[in-house]
């Protein structure tokens, strides 16, 4: 009886090892078709964001044309601009706030698992939708123009916004009233669990006022941009 199990459990333990193998082995190939499809969509932003870009211009030269000699399509264009700024198919400008959020000094020198020391995409999520939800007219993330619709997504060890990876530090710029901004972000849910994150963890969380900043529309920027700065960095949330 006795062999007759041991003969059992070895081809058990046989098949799992096989199994084990079959799983490593197909890993790299997992790994490449993730990368090719990540790439794919990339690619495919950045074609509708340029074709975007062009049929917001042509569009923008048609109503001209037409506003030009009709008050009831002045009355549209009108409408249809003050929708442009929340749809984000135009660059805003104004004084705002940034706020910046880094990786632990720590999670480089960590090896194994450092998520703790690094910022990960549902903190960029609730900072957004903090800013939002005080005032925010307009946002962008590394420069990146963020919306409604804006996917931010982690991918292996990267933040994706809108398939476009950013990395650490994360400067979160929101166009409106700063004072206002301030103040709501203060007192938001995110900025007291930073407060914690940044004691325990070593998370960087930063919010300065400026007085002008450019927020690219979609399909443009990469690059934050600002001007004029009201004052020196300040750290924390006050």
């Amino acid at each position: 009886m006795l062999p007759s199990i041991l003969l059992v459990l070895g081809i058990l333990v046989t098949a799992a090892v096989v199994q084990e193998r079959g799983r490593e082995e197909r890993l790299p190939a997992q790994v490449g078709e993730l990368t090719d499809l990540i790439e794919r969509r990339r690619a495919t932003v950045r074609e509708l964001s340029a074709e975007l870009a062009a049929l917001s211009e042509r569009l923008a030269s048609a109503q001209a044309e037409q506003a030009a000699g009709s008050s009831q399509v002045r009355q549209v264009v009108a409408r249809i601009d003050r929708l442009r700024v929340p749809a984000g198919v135009a660059a805003v400008t104004g004084p705002g706030v940034v706020v910046e959020l880094t990786d632990s000094i720590a999670a480089a020198r960590t090896r194994g698992e450092v998520t703790d020391l690094r910022i990960q995409d549902v903190d960029l999520q609730l900072v957004v939708n903090a800013l939002w939800a005080v005032g925010g007219e307009a946002l962008s993330v590394n420069g990146w123009r963020v919306t409604a619709t804006t996917a931010i997504r982690e991918a292996g060890d990267r933040v994706l916004v809108n398939f476009r990876p950013v990395s650490s530090p994360y400067r979160v710029a929101a166009i409106g009233d700063p004072e206002q901004i301030r103040r709501g972000l203060a007192s938001s849910e995110i900025a007291r669990q930073f407060e914690v994150w940044t004691e325990i963890y070593g998370l960087g969380f930063a919010v300065r006022s400026e007085n002008l900043l450019r927020v690219p529309a979609l399909g443009a920027g990469g690059e934050l941009e600002w001007a004029d700065p009201s004052g020196p960095e300040e750290g924390g949330s006050s």
